[in-house]
């Protein structure tokens, strides 16, 4: 054994240790340094040997000592101090302290080259700062009393302390573990410190690098910035605040069953392996903000779970990483916070429980997400999140399959490739406006109270199903929405007549998605018995929504217009024609209304009112096209009207068939002269002209001229009605 300096302590304690005792050779030095040893402290008292001298003795006995000299199993030592010294012996074979008690053990800036066998022995403080333990440290069910320091210390060999206790301070900042660690079933009384430690273990995949499995920890466990390998803290305890601040996880970390009864904070921690937090118990908060999950490539393991686990305070995941992760079946009691993160791939959150108020803002699912059967009993918010959905043909990228919404629901401006919301429920305002479904989606939900609805205003939905449940139905506001081949259904046949009185159509787009229109033509039942109206939804008596259009004539009569241009694109011409008719019919009230405008323009408003009476005239005439018999009657009946003008009105309508009183209208004569005066207003408006029944009157002569020109406007109209019918 030789110091680091010139080892003149070293030499005068070993001097003084042969005088006491008589010895010559280096053979009686090494016998009567173990018998030295091997003595009880009343022992050594009685032969006058001091601590000093027991120093000597162990240092003379580690040197030169072979495995039965360095068997000191049981021994009781006092302070043994090896700083800056070079520790090695004649041979490979362990110092064996196995049951040993030591005051203390203190090998700062040393190199110790022999195995350490402490097995169930009781030291005091030991300290290892800056030291070299080249060989293996084996330490299982040993008891610290005092600190363990080992500052910036590098242990080369095996580090084993499985069922040991730590009463102290546990300090191994920033030291180097280069081989297998083991702590398993450990306890740590004292604060944990092993900030910007290294466990890197041997490389062996095979095995277990670092392991801390059923440790408990009493107070402040720190890691912070610490590096492991492959790590284990299955069902490990920590009874006060964890920090694993940026600490990197290069292999597997289990976490599996472990108990966080204070905060957990893995605040930007890096896992490079597959990573296991199954059946945890985080009691306070647990702080995941920015962290990463980059698991490795495995098709059959989750590269991340939290299955079964419980939060009980806040978990905050913003702006984590994920590849394939689960939270199946995990408990959140408080607020869950993942604004911003992202999942790489598939993310499942089936059958978990949201207590709180739980925030997915702007968050990214770039494979499949699974939140089928999950309960939000407060607020859950998805505003801006992404669900891209992967290369999988077989399921929906987003499922929310018998989910249910407590409170409100906040999918604003989500973008989803394709969702499936078949049997959930609702119980708060169900926001998707602003929603993009780019694929399809699929829609059965059913509310919890009796005025919920769902706002699709301004989404974006390609194609699918929207369905009302056999009860519980819910209303859908589709104001400024884009809306393609989307099936509207009724679980029940009968409901079917119903459906639409649970939509609201607003300024709605039914074409902009090429090859996906949408087809009112499944509904034609609904609107023949409704009147056409779309625009409107059944509302409970006591509903006050809040829309974002309100109905007025002009938004309304949009509405008709985009309503009809999907049913002619999808070549339903029948229904086309319905739409244009109530269109038409909410012009003419949009005209109305300007005219009635005080503010407005004479001329604007002289313009809207011809606009308006021009429009009624078509509408009572001919239904605008769509009432070709109306239309036909009046161009066969119009020239009757003319007939009492004619027949009764005195002098000015006098015409060459000649007039009669009132009283003569029934006597042969009478109806003789109706009939010739029938017979001049049918020549007047057919314009035949035969010569010889003409107008006398100066109005009989104005009147004839207006049947003529009333003839050529009816004709018109019924031609445009025959047309337009034909269409059909």
């Amino acid at each position: 054994m030789t110091g680091r300096g010139d080892g003149s302590s070293e030499r005068g304690a070993v001097e003084a240790f042969e005088a006491a005792n008589g010895v010559g050779d280096a053979g009686g030095d090494v016998e009567a340094a173990t018998e030295v040893l091997r003595c009880s402290p009343d022992e050594r008292a009685e032969r006058g040997v001091s601590d000093d001298d027991v120093r000597a003795a162990f240092l003379t006995v580690v040197r030169e000592g072979d495995a039965d000299a360095k068997d000191l199993r049981g021994v009781e030592l006092p302070a043994i101090e090896l700083d800056r010294l070079t520790v090695d012996g004649a041979d490979r074979h362990p110092v064996d302290l196995r049951g040993a008690t030591v005051a203390s053990l203190s090998a700062r800036f040393a190199t110790i080259r022999l195995p350490l066998r402490l097995d169930d022995a009781t030291l005091g403080d030991v300290t290892f700062d800056e030291a070299h333990v080249e060989e293996a440290v084996l330490a299982d069910g040993a008891t610290v009393t005092g600190d363990f320091e080992a500052f910036e210390a590098r242990f080369a060999g095996d580090v084993e302390f499985d069922g040991a206790t730590f009463e102290g301070r546990f300090d191994v900042d920033e030291s180097t573990f280069a081989n297998d660690v083991t702590f398993d079933g450990a306890t740590f009384d004292g604060v944990v410190e092993a900030r910007a430690a290294e466990f890197y273990g041997d490389s062996n995949l095979l095995d277990d690098n670092t392991s801390f499995t059923g440790a408990t920890f009493a107070d402040l466990a720190d890691f912070r910035q610490a590096e492991f390998g492959f790590t284990h803290f299955e069902r490990a305890t920590f009874a006060d605040e964890a920090n694993f601040q940026e600490a990197s996880f290069d292999g597997d970390a289990e976490f599996d069953e472990a108990v966080f009864e204070a905060f957990a904070d893995f605040d930007e921690a890096r896992f490079g392996g597959d990573t296991g937090f199954a059946d945890v118990a985080f009691t306070g908060d647990a702080d995941f903000r920015g962290a990463a999950f980059s698991g490795r490539e495995r098709a059959l393991d989750e590269d991340a779970t939290f299955a079964g686990s419980t939060f009980g305070g806040d978990a905050d995941f913003r702006h984590a990483r994920f590849r394939f992760v689960t939270f199946a079946e995990v408990a959140f009691e408080g607020r869950v916070h993942f604004e911003e993160a992202e999942f790489d791939a598939d993310a499942t959150f089936a059958d978990a429980r949201f207590a709180a108020e739980t925030d997915f803002d702007e968050a990214r699912f770039r494979e499949d997400a699974d939140f089928s059967a999950v309960e939000f009993a407060a607020r859950a918010v998805f505003r801006g999140a992404e669900f891209t959905g992967g290369a999988n043909f077989l399921e929906d990228d987003l499922t929310f399959e018998g989910a249910h919404f407590g409170a409100d629901a906040d999918f604003h401006n989500a973008e989803v490739t394709s969702a499936n919301f078949v049997d959930t429920t609702f119980g708060g305002e169900i926001d998707f406006s602003g929603a993009s479904f780019s694929e399809r989606i699929d829609f059965e939900a059913s509310q919890v109270d009796g005025d919920a609805w769902v706002d699709f205003t301004r989404a974006k939905i390609v194609s699918g199903r929207i369905a009302q449940p056999a009860e519980n139905w819910v209303r859908y506001d589709l104001t400024l929405a884009s809306l393609g081949d989307v099936e509207l259904v009724a679980a029940a046949d009968e409901d079917h007549r119903r459906l639409l009185d649970f939509f609201r159509f607003c300024r709605t787009e039914f074409t902009e998605f090429d090859g996906h229109e949408f087809d009112f033509s499944a509904h034609r039942e609904y609107l023949d018995r409704n009147a056409w109206a779309i625009h409107e939804f059944h509302e409970p008596p006591d509903a006050d929504p809040d829309y974002e259009l309100a109905m007025t004539p002009e938004v309304t009569e949009t509405t008709y217009l985009k309503a009809k241009q999907s049913a002619a694109a999808v070549g339903d011409m029948k229904v086309a024609g319905e739409f244009r008719v109530k269109r038409q019919q909410y012009s003419r009230a949009k005209n109305l209304e300007v005219a009635r405008d005080d503010s407005a323009a004479t001329w604007t408003r002289t313009k809207n009112l011809g606009r308006a009476a021009e429009n009624y005239f078509l509408g009572v005439t001919c239904g605008h096209g769509m009432r070709p018999i109306r239309i036909g009657f009046a161009f066969v009946l119009a020239p009757l009207l003319y007939v009492p003008f004619y027949a009764f009105g005195g002098g000015p309508f006098l015409t060459a068939a000649g007039q009669l009183s009132v009283a003569e209208a029934f006597t042969t004569d009478g109806l003789a002269t109706l009939f010739d005066v029938a017979r001049f207003s049918y020549i007047s408006y057919t314009t035949i002209g035969y010569g010889f029944l003409g107008p006398e009157g100066r109005l009989a002569e104005v009147l004839a001229a207006s049947e003529a020109y009333l003839s050529v406007v009816l004709s018109a109209l019924l031609v445009y009605a025959l047309v337009k019918r034909s269409e059909m």
